[in-house]
């Protein structure tokens, strides 16, 4: 039913240890065929990252190193990261990949009927494209000559591609630019892989309402992620992180720099209760 991506660098083995007890914990029902494990960094880091960190699920695990697509990367890690977890998305053979980022740790299990309704729609819905990535929009806009105005939820990750959508739209795209892929979607450059999906299914079926579920009362919160820039925004947040219907939850690196020792320890207690011993190793 479902694989998983994880994009990763060097500077993220420590946290990508934790994910993977994570996910070991609580995706043991969603039908996983391949976990990939893509290395956005010098090809020696793949030697560094141990399959057996997926415990009872590593026999899953493929770790790719991004020379295995055989094309030119920019110098931009957050593009290239971007451009990644699509490529990755289109190896999968299950039906759907879900988008992690190396910051993400599960803390419940996945549970399909959180993820879709009766029908197969997808239950996040979809919302409003924030401001600072109305560019992005109007890009795919022009790309696909659609009025894009929305991204699917939850608009970041955990992500839901349904892989063959992806492999479509790579084909498509490749057509409408008469460019490779790869090489257009690096030099756009401000496109985001989710505004750029969410973009193609309009433009395929005319309508969102068509994969995502306007109305489906949402079981759970898919993420609550702490970013850079929201380090006075810690401990309302982890409040938050703390109820019992919260998917996966995450902090970035340039966050978890500027914590105090009592904001990680906590964050680290969040985890453990959880069942997620690795997370000490972040201390």
């Amino acid at each position: 039913m479902i694989d998983i991506v994880t994009v990763v660098f060097r500077e993220e083995l420590p946290v990508l240890k934790v994910q993977a007890e994570s996910v070991d914990l609580y995706c043991q029902d969603i039908g996983i065929q391949t976990i990939y494990v893509v290395v956005n960094d010098d090809p020696g880091m793949v030697q560094e990252i141990d399959t057996a960190w997926w415990g009872s699920l590593s026999s899953h695990v493929k770790i790719v190193h991004r020379d295995y697509f055989n094309c030119e990367f920019a110098a931009d890690g957050w593009l290239t990261q971007q451009l990644l977890k699509l490529l990755c998305a289109a190896l999968s053979q299950n039906q759907y990949t879900i988008i992690l980022d190396a910051k993400t740790i599960l803390v419940n299990p996945i549970k399909l009927n959180w993820l879709f309704d009766s029908k197969g729609k997808q239950t996040w819905g979809y919302a409003p494209i924030q401001p600072v990535f109305e560019p992005a929009g109007l890009l795919v806009s022009k790309l696909f000559d659609i009025n894009l105005e929305h991204i699917a939820g939850p608009s970041g990750v955990p992500f839901l591609f349904h892989s063959n959508t992806v492999k479509e739209m790579i084909g498509v795209i490749t057509k409408i630019t008469n460019q490779s892929f790869t090489t257009w979607f690096q030099q756009v450059g401000m496109i985001t892989e989710f505004i750029l999906y969410t973009g193609y299914i309009l433009y395929r079926d005319g309508t969102l309402d068509c994969v995502y579920s306007k109305n489906y009362p949402i079981k759970c919160i898919p993420g609550i992620n702490i970013c850079h820039s929201e380090v006075d925004q810690f401990n309302e947040k982890i409040l938050t992180m703390l109820q019992d219907n919260i998917l996966t939850v995450g902090v970035h690196r340039n966050c978890w720099n500027q914590l105090t020792t009592d904001q990680r320890v906590a964050y680290i207690a969040l985890l453990q209760a959880r069942g997620i011993t690795q997370a000490k190793s972040l201390l």
